[in-house]
């Protein structure tokens, strides 16, 4: 217990300082986990890193959460996941609140400079993963498929298909490259297949249709959290694909959340505290908070459980390898419609914003400041011109 309430206590301070995204994060928990506390050994610390970018999720919440159960077991997994989580988490909760019960022109003005923000983050990312997951003629083409089928046919069905269908294409003509050494003294046991079993499960459930709002929001961001592969930015699509096309809040609000996401520490995924805050599932704030977030995280955490058994066998496979970088080919493409559809749909109201868009993005491409204070600098100056 002593030894989980360390993780609890240590991520919770991780969990209020790393800015800067999943990449950045990595960096501090080497420092902190590795450096500082000597917890595991640097090559321990790699393999753990290679397993979260391995499987879909949040690589960065799911590299804590295996820190934490090398350290204190199962107990000390789950502590370090939401010592991590839960400032951002609170903070963006807090903004929902204070969004649903505030007006007019400066609330207007604010979410209005946020979802600009949020507009010249996406295009960043997506060119990010443009560079390094869809480089060649062969992932480039991959990301083109993706892109055009889902342009042509949006649908949480059809999104699943598409990776899940690049990936096999990948096993037939994408290069592995230079394998990776295989890990073959990890335990077997019952747990990680009823964890996969419970995953697999849950995502069929999220695809049937129901008639309930609260479960339709809750099995959309399960759905969103569980084909993530690439980075965080990409669950932004399918999380719109829910929020926002299924009438349950306004693109404007939802950018707005989404750029205050960007402004805060601590993992993307806890953008779903504010979806769920803001809809309030299940009749509240709180409740719809914390289910939005365990709905979000949970595929990840159980994919991470299912495959800590046998994935330094699986990542030394050539097919598999190959099947991954299909995969993360797609999600480029994926990424790249939810770009689309955001300035497309009405986000970019005219030239003043597309040029605020550009030189948002050219600030944050030099890193002139950091990305949580630039939100707060376009916050205040759209709630001033609003």
């Amino acid at each position: 217990m002593n030894n989980a309430f360390e993780c609890f206590l240590v991520a919770l301070r991780l969990g209020v300082t790393s800015f800067g995204g999943p990449v950045a994060h990595v960096g501090y928990f080497q420092q902190e986990y590795v450096e500082k506390r000597k917890w595991i050994t640097e090559e321990r610390f790699g393999e753990l890193m290679a397993l979260s970018q391995f499987i879909p999720g949040p690589g960065s919440s799911q590299l804590g959460a295996a820190i934490g159960h090398e350290r204190a077991g199962l107990l000390g997994g789950f502590a370090a996941w939401f010592g991590f989580t839960l400032p951002s988490a609170l903070v963006l909760l807090f903004v929902a609140m204070g969004i649903g019960s505030l007006t007019g022109g400066y609330v207007d003005g604010m979410l209005h400079g946020m979802k600009l923000v949020a507009i010249a983050v996406v295009a960043g990312a997506w060119l990010g993963m443009r560079s390094s997951l869809a480089t060649g003629t062969r992932k480039f083409l991959i990301a083109l498929f993706a892109l055009a089928v889902l342009l042509l046919a949006p649908s949480p069905w059809i999104t699943l298909m598409v990776i899940a269908v690049s990936g096999l294409v990948g096993v037939f003509i994408l290069s592995a490259g230079e394998l990776p050494k295989q890990v073959t003294n990890q335990k077997r046991g019952w747990g990680g297949a009823l964890a996969m079993i419970v995953f697999f499960m849950l995502l069929f459930l999220s695809l049937r249709g129901t008639s309930n709002d609260d479960w339709r929001q809750l099995g959309g961001i399960y759905r969103a959290g569980a084909l993530v592969f690439g980075g965080g930015h990409v669950v932004l699509p399918m999380l719109q694909e829910t929020m926002v096309d299924g009438d349950f809040m306004t693109k404007d609000v939802f950018l707005g959340g989404y750029g205050a996401t960007q402004a805060v520490p601590g993992p993307v995924f806890t953008f779903a505290s504010f979806l769920g805050g803001q809809t309030q599932i299940f009749g509240g704030a709180w409740l719809g908070a914390g289910a939005a977030v365990i709905a979000v995280f949970l595929p990840g955490m159980l994919l991470l459980g299912g495959t800590m058994s046998v994935w330094g066998r699986l990542r030394g496979k050539e097919w598999a390898q190959k099947a991954v970088q299909g995969a993360n080919a797609a999600v480029v493409g994926v990424l790249g419609v939810a770009l689309i559809r955001m300035a497309a749909g009405g986000a970019i109201g005219g030239w003043q914003d597309a040029l605020g868009v550009v030189v948002l993005f050219l600030i944050l491409k030099k890193k002139l400041i950091p990305v949580w204070a630039l939100v707060i600098l376009a916050a205040a100056g759209g709630a001033l011109l609003g």
